[in-house]
C-alpha cells in the first residue's frame, strides 16, 4: 500500500511540474537590450524576422515595444513622455518552434524582466471619429481593375503643393484603409460605419496643422508625425472638407476603448 500511495505520489508530482512548465510564460530563448548608440539612425525594425521565431528592432522607443508587445495604438497607451524619447537596440530569438504569434507576448515578458514595466488594463471612453455616409450619398468612384498595389491591395501616395497644401492619391481602398489612414493622420481612433463594401480611387486633400503631433504618434506600424508646415504656408483643404467632397461624413463619439496604463518602467535596460 505504501509504495502505491508513493507512486501515486510521484505521478502526481511529476504532472503538476510538466504542467508547470507548459503554463509557464513563454520567453526568448537568448535576448540582448542595449540603448542605441548616440546619433544612430534608425536600422531594421522587424518581427518575425527570417526564421518565425526572432525579433529586430533597432533605435526604436520604449513606446514602439510597448504597442507591439500589446497590440496597442498610440492613442490607446498613457504614459511618461521619456518612453517616446529614449532609443534602444533589441534583438531577441526564441527557442525552436517559437511562432510568430508567441513574439509580442514574450516581448511583454522581456519589457517586464529588462525595464521592470508595470502595466495595467482599463477599459475609457475615447474620443473617436465615425467615419458615416452623408445624406446625399457616396460620391466615390469605384476602383479599376489596373489600379493598386498589382497584388490586389491599396496604394496610398502622399505629396504636397508648393504653398503647403497635402494630398493623398487613394487607389483600390476599402473604406476599412481610409478608416486606419484617417486614424493614422488625426492620431485618434477613426471607426468606419459606412457600409460600403468595394474598393475605391479617391484623391483626399488636407491641411497639415489637422494632423497629429508627434505625442499622437511613433507606435508599431505607424507611420511617424508630419513636420509642421514651412513658414508661411497656406494651410491647405480641410480634411473634413474632403470627406464631405466624398459624400462621407466623420462623426464625432465617445467610445470605449480597451487602454493601457504604464505605471512604472526604468529608462536604463538590465544587464542582458
Amino acid at each position: 500500500m505504501l509504495w502505491n500511495i508513493s507512486c501515486e505520489a510521484a505521478v502526481l508530482l511529476t504532472l503538476c511540474a510538466a504542467r508547470a512548465q507548459s503554463t509557464a510564460p513563454p520567453s526568448f530563448e537568448v535576448a540582448s537590450v542595449r540603448p542605441s548608440a548616440p546619433g544612430s539612425t534608425p536600422g531594421p525594425r522587424c518581427a518575425n524576422a527570417p526564421g518565425g521565431d526572432r525579433i529586430v528592432f533597432r533605435n526604436v522607443t520604449l513606446w514602439y515595444l510597448i504597442t507591439y508587445s500589446y497590440g496597442m495604438r498610440s492613442y490607446q497607451v498613457f504614459g511618461p513622455d521619456w518612453l517616446r524619447d529614449l532609443r534602444y537596440d533589441v534583438v531577441a530569438k526564441g527557442p525552436e518552434g517559437t511562432t510568430s504569434e508567441q513574439l509580442p507576448q514574450m516581448m511583454q515578458n522581456l519589457l517586464a524582466e529588462r525595464f521592470k514595466l508595470k502595466v495595467r488594463r482599463e477599459t475609457r471612453s475615447l474620443d473617436a471619429l465615425a467615419l458615416i455616409v452623408g445624406k446625399d450619398g457616396p460620391k466615390l468612384k469605384e476602383a479599376s481593375a489596373q489600379s493598386g498595389d498589382e497584388m490586389g491591395g491599396a496604394n496610398i501616395r502622399m505629396s504636397a503643393s508648393s504653398t503647403g497644401g497635402e494630398r493623398l492619391d487613394v487607389q483600390n481602398a476599402s473604406m476599412a484603409t481610409l478608416a486606419n489612414t484617417l486614424t493614422a493622420l488625426l492620431g485618434r481612433p477613426v471607426i468606419d460605419k459606412t457600409g460600403l463594401t468595394r474598393r475605391y480611387d479617391f484623391v483626399l486633400g488636407f491641411s497639415r496643422t489637422e494632423t497629429a503631433g508627434p505625442r499622437s504618434s511613433g507606435g508599431y506600424k505607424e507611420p511617424p508625425a508630419l513636420p509642421p508646415p514651412p513658414s508661411g504656408a497656406e494651410p491647405g483643404l480641410s480634411i473634413y472638407t474632403s470627406i464631405r467632397r466624398l459624400g462621407l461624413q466623420l462623426d464625432a463619439r465617445k467610445l470605449p476603448w480597451d487602454v493601457l496604463f504604464i505605471d512604472s518602467a526604468e529608462k536604463t535596460p538590465a544587464e542582458n
